[in-house]
């Protein structure tokens, strides 16, 4: 019950424009890229994003954002670590908490459909972690990224619709024995609800 209400609230979720600031709470599902999956394959929909952004301009914001994606997969690959050979089924995990700073540039009115292009440099922090009976590996650290993105912003009455995609790449430093951590990078597809204070 209760996952099914957070899903409900990650999924319904607003935002507010008080002044020229607006704060903006997402639904994220994210799909991992290339390097991600030789350690985890499925894609994640334990996702969500929260941004504040300050209006500097009528077209440009400046902002920070912070989130959560989580990926889960279960697989039979053997596994090769330095004390031997496994197999068996084993459970991955990988948790990225982003804290970035972003700007955006939005295109037309906020009473009109009104694209938006943006990106965010900052940091994620990394939990990763494989579990095979009684064998577990983890590493946690803290990694510099970036994430372009792009979206659209509708207008529905009061409110404004936020859909948008996002490419977040995880940086150096790597060095991990769980994939190649060096490269990581993933897609994500968000979704919020904003209401608008005039």
């Amino acid at each position: 019950m209760k996952s099914k209400v957070f899903g409900l609230i990650l999924l319904f979720t607003t935002a507010a424009f008080a002044g020229d600031w607006f704060y903006n709470v997402n639904y994220n599902v994210a799909v991992p890229g290339r390097q991600m999956r030789p350690f985890i394959h499925n894609t994640s929909f334990l996702g969500f994003g929260f941004d504040a952004r300050k209006m500097v301009s009528t077209q440009t914001s400046i902002g920070a954002s912070v989130g959560h994606q989580i990926f889960y997969w279960k697989t039979n690959e053997p596994v090769t670590l330095q004390s031997g050979f496994f197999s068996g089924s084993s459970y991955r995990f990988l948790n990225t908490i982003p804290a970035m700073l972003s700007v955006h540039h939005y295109f037309g009115r906020f009473d009109r459909i009104k694209p938006y292009l943006g990106f965010n440099a900052g940091g994620f922090f990394v939990w990763q972690r494989s579990e095979m009976g009684i064998v577990v590996m983890e590493g946690r650290q803290w990694r510099w990224g970036a994430a372009p993105e792009a979206g659209i912003i509708v207008p529905i009455g009061q409110m404004n619709v936020n859909i948008g995609t996002k490419l977040s790449y995880l940086g150096l430093p790597g060095g991990s024995g769980l994939g190649d951590s060096q490269k990581q990078l993933f897609f994500s597809f968000n979704v919020g609800l904003i209401l608008h204070h005039n």
